[in-house]
């Protein structure tokens, strides 16, 4: 059996959490750092060793992005913060794919990638105390107009080496079932109605977002979640919700700069 693959713009809702996590940033609420996730893990996310969300993305689901690397990569080991020069923009680029590796187990790195239809900034880091294998970005924001240059923002005593190269990007519909409900993969537009997700006796399915990935203060009190066939109605069983615990995040490392809360408060 495959093992099921981690979709883009699905990894891109859930690092904007992780990132945001002990910032003004986060959806979580200030008190209760802890994330949802499901009882099968969905492996290394925003920050290498770190889980978290409750739905799981597959590939070629509905509103899964395609993303074609073109042009030539370029390879950098830096120490600290540095830049990496890409060259001309191509027409047709829309992200930059970088796999970014620790060298040196020390610190943690971000990279700046490609805000949603919200126009909000994200990121997506890694943390090289746990990081045991290479952090994948395939939707690393384009250099700024009139610049050939991304930036990796890191601790100064992170060592890090990054191939990166530009890419294009296309995303595909949602779909929609016989009830007018989207499902698929949630992505820079936002989320569909019904995300996919696995139940404990293996079926995959689809369950609401209400419940599966957009924390309230109803879903954050589930313990199991029901998961459906894309019609939105049958049952094809349940998925145990359990909880993840907190990732520390430095927050002046995120590239777009998110304030911290005030302590005490």
């Amino acid at each position: 059996m495959t093992a099921p693959q981690l979709d883009t713009d699905f990894a891109r809702a859930i690092r904007t959490e992780l990132t945001a996590i002990g910032t003004k940033g986060s959806r979580l609420q200030r008190r209760q750092r802890t994330a949802r996730t499901v009882a099968w893990s969905l492996g290394a996310l925003a920050l290498a060793g770190a889980t978290t969300g409750a739905a799981v993305a597959i590939a070629n689901q509905p509103g899964s992005t395609t993303v074609t690397a073109i042009g030539t990569s370029v390879t950098v080991t830096h120490t600290g913060t540095g830049t990496i020069d890409l060259g001309a923009v191509p027409d047709r680029a829309g992200v930059v794919v970088i796999d970014l590796t620790c060298d040196n187990g020390v610190g943690q790195a971000f990279v700046e990638t490609t805000p949603g239809d919200d126009g909000n900034p994200t990121a997506q880091g890694i943390d090289c105390r746990n990081a045991d294998h290479p952090m994948h970005v395939s939707d690393g924001l384009l250099p700024a107009d009139g610049s050939t240059s991304i930036t990796v923002k890191a601790e100064p005593e992170t060592t890090w080496t990054a191939t990166a190269r530009y890419a294009t990007s296309t995303t595909s519909p949602w779909g929609v079932n016989a009830n007018g409900q989207t499902y698929g993969t949630p992505n820079g537009h936002g989320y569909p109605d019904l995300v996919p997700l696995r139940a404990d006796n293996g079926k995959l399915g689809y369950a609401l977002a209400t419940e599966a990935w957009q924390l309230t203060p109803a879903s954050e009190k589930l313990t199991s979640i029901t998961v459906y066939e894309k019609d939105g109605t049958t049952v094809i069983g349940t998925s145990r919700v359990e909880h993840a615990t907190e990732i520390p995040v430095d927050p002046s490392l995120i590239p777009y700069g998110v304030a911290t809360e005030p302590t005490g408060k």
